[in-house]
């Protein structure tokens, strides 16, 4: 039987790539020792704190697999020591090692979720059920080991971000607080703070999480943003959240739908929604006819000067600022006047940035 410790998994994908890597290049040589010490370094950078596995539970982990998955894990001497690789061919752990019950009930999961078609997290499963898939070969599964590799490539979670995300949607689901200490801008000053998240978002920059803090200094809500790479650390002990009614649900729907992309910080409610006219070249213009740029883009076309105006209504904070300038000539805001200074000053301090270092 599998040790129940938590990272037995990991340990299991960490010693099968590794396995693999030795059945596909001969000068790759894997002895108990450099398998223990590769073991080690990938657990302690998934999780610092984890402790270290001795040589007796990586040899308990070996004969798992082989009994687990039934794999042949084939044992060679060279230079005095032994040394460990799949034979040629191998299909290795995650690909197609499965007994008939397995397959048949691999199938009877995926037909299961399937059901659910349309649901909020649709899109997630879909990427998650054919990257599975093609990782149990349960499609192209006739390829030979050589030729196989991963399909689908994500980016995935960030170290920091794996740490906290399952606690993260957990208490977002209970409604449970957390104690929080964060890193603003993943500088050397540190926030505390009570916090009780109300949802998770996959942003382009990484996980956002949206809710409501407890500021016990100052015995007052407010709302946060929060990137999980900046938190350094959750409990959800002792937690001091009041008795006092909360003030009233945020509308974060709204919040999001008014911006271009969401601002880690303190959110401030009272912030205006304005019209913005912009002028897009009719090369960048094409493709937010197709895909708006925003969910307020006006789609009714005025042609103008070898480009297209839209009209928009949103908060142009510092994540528009950096969304028009990202495009160069081909993007230009046409009002509002103080919106035009904004981008003129961000472009100009760009600009500054590159100025000469040394001489004229």
């Amino acid at each position: 039987m599998a040790s129940p410790e938590r990272n037995v998994q990991l340990r299991y994908i960490i010693l099968d790539a590794c396995m693999a890597q030795a059945a596909r290049d001969a000068s790759v040589v894997w002895t108990k020792e450099a398998l223990l010490q590769e073991v080690n370094r990938q657990l302690r950078e998934d999780n610092p704190a984890t402790k270290p596995i001795a040589m007796r539970t990586l040899e308990k982990d070996i004969v798992d697999m082989e009994t687990l998955y039934g794999l042949r894990i084939e044992r060679a001497r060279s230079g005095g020591k032994v040394h460990f690789a799949y034979p040629a061919g191998s299909e290795g752990m995650h690909r197609a090692n499965f007994s008939e019950n397995e397959v048949a009930l691999a199938h009877r999961f995926i037909q299961a979720m399937d059901r659910f078609k349309g649901a909020p997290a649709w899109d997630g499963w879909l990427r998650s059920r054919l990257a599975l898939q093609g990782q149990l070969g349960l499609i192209g599964s006739r390829l030979p080991e050589a030729e196989w590799q991963p399909r689908i490539v994500e980016s995935p979670l960030s170290k920091d971000e794996r740490r906290w995300y399952e606690t993260m949607v957990r208490a977002a689901f209970e409604r449970t607080p957390l104690y929080m200490a964060f890193a603003p801008g993943m500088g050397d000053r540190l926030e505390r703070v009570a916090y009780r998240v109300d949802r998770l978002v996959h942003e382009p920059d990484g996980v956002v999480a949206l809710g409501i803090a407890w500021d016990a200094e100052a015995q007052s809500f407010f709302y946060l943003i929060v990137q999980l790479d900046e938190i350094t650390s959750l409990d959800a002990v002792a937690v001091e959240w009041p008795d006092t009614s909360e003030p009233e649900a945020y509308n974060w729907d709204i919040h999001a739908a008014n911006r271009m992309a969401l601002t880690p910080g303190v959110v401030s409610p009272g912030e205006a929604v304005v019209p913005v006219r912009v002028w897009v070249a009719d090369r960048l213009a094409q493709r937010f006819l197709k895909e708006p740029m925003h969910g307020s883009q006006d789609m009714r076309i005025e042609p103008s000067a070898e480009g297209i105006m839209f009209n928009l209504s949103l908060v142009p904070d510092a994540q528009f600022v950096r969304f028009a300038l990202q495009w160069g000539s081909d993007f230009q805001v046409l009002e509002p006047d103080d919106v035009r200074h904004a981008l003129r000053l961000a472009a100009r301090e760009a600009s500054d940035r590159y100025a000469p270092m040394f001489g004229p």
